[in-house]
């Protein structure tokens, strides 16, 4: 069998699968549909990798590992001898042991994949994970910076390394890894324009860089505001004054994001850092990704459309903006509330 190996080459992490000793066993190797469900997955995963990014694979490992592998390998479940009641008893254990019906849902997904792709390579002829009973997910519903609040938070990261990730992500609602893979060359100072087109995300302690954002609707030209096109200009001046202070120990490169001596800001220190100006602020905890949802917000309250949040935040589909942000419009119902109550003669009844 083959498990993931990483290494770290010019900068970049690499992924390769090594041989692995097969399990002992007095019968000859299983085939097709004998092979055990734990084995065809790790064969199945090998093969994801030209299918997903690095970081989910990674997921995928880290999850089949820890929870999938222990419990279908030693319950010795085989492609052919797998029964719907083999997947339901596996997310009540899992939900037994108290893990979050969202994480359960994503353990089943993977379990579910796999065993899609099977079907597909008619090694079974239904999937047997199909009709089981998830557990409920609770709707989350992220908490928002108002106008006052985000002012106040940005008046803070002046003080910041990470200032620039916390401006783009609060003006245009920048995905994360969006903000702080943002290049230059992806603004046109001329057309002022700002394109989302490269991504940064950390996995097993490495930044990884990509063409490859979230999804095809994520890739997207916004205008260039004239504050941000101040901003930016500004910025990039001061790291050409960096440039030279530093001389050979500036580290060169096209990010936007990063610090004095040219060193681009990992992912996972934006997180870090941004939670610390929210203590600094004295303003309430969110999410770094609610810097998302309180541009979306604001936008919403301004008067634009969800069709048009959705363009311009990058979602592949409109449902997600509008189960993301349909909260937010109650404020407009109480209003179409008063009209009602003025055009009606409820009191004469």
């Amino acid at each position: 069998m083959k498990k993931p190996e990483y290494f770290e080459e010019n900068g970049c992490l690499h992924v390769c699968f090594q041989d692995t000793q097969p399990v002992k066993s007095d019968q000859a190797p299983p085939v097709d549909g004998d092979i055990l469900l734990a084995d065809f997955m790790e064969s199945w995963l090998g093969m994801m990798k030209s299918q997903v990014r690095t970081n989910t694979l990674d997921s995928y490992w880290y999850m089949f590992r820890k929870h999938i592998e222990p419990y279908y390998r030693t319950h010795g479940i085989t492609l052919n001898n797998a029964r719907p009641s083999d997947f339901q008893n596996f997310a009540n254990l899992k939900y037994e042991e108290g893990y979050s019906p969202t994480s359960i849902v994503k353990f089943h997904s993977i379990v579910h994949k796999c065993l899609k792709y099977a079907v597909t390579m008619q090694l079974i002829t239904h999937n047997p994970s199909d009709n089981v009973l998830l557990p409920k997910r609770t709707k989350f519903i992220g908490k928002v910076y108002d106008l006052s609040q985000l002012n106040r938070f940005l008046k803070e990261a002046r003080n910041s390394p990470a200032e620039p990730a916390f401006v783009l992500a609060a003006t245009y609602g920048l995905r994360r890894s969006e903000a702080v893979g943002l290049r230059w060359s992806a603004v046109d100072f001329k057309a002022r324009t700002i394109t989302i087109n490269h991504t940064a995300v950390s996995t097993r302690g490495h930044v990884i860089y990509s063409d490859q954002v979230k999804t095809k609707s994520s890739y997207r030209t916004l205008p260039l505001t004239p504050d941000m096109r101040r901003y930016l200009s500004e910025l990039r001046r001061h790291q050409k004054d960096m440039k030279r202070v530093y001389g050979k120990n500036y580290q060169k490169s096209d990010y936007i994001c990063t610090r004095d001596d040219g060193t681009p800001l990992r992912p996972d220190y934006i997180s870090q850092e941004f939670t610390k100006v929210c203590r600094r602020a004295g303003l309430p905890h969110i999410r770094l990704h609610d810097l998302r949802h309180s541009a979306a917000t604001l936008l919403l309250r301004e008067g634009f459309s969800l069709r048009q949040i959705q363009e311009w935040l990058g979602h592949a589909d409109i449902s997600t903006t509008a189960n993301i942000y349909a909260h937010v419009q109650y404020s407009d119902k109480v209003s179409m509330a008063r009209r009602m109550g003025g055009l009606l003669e409820i009191s004469d009844i």
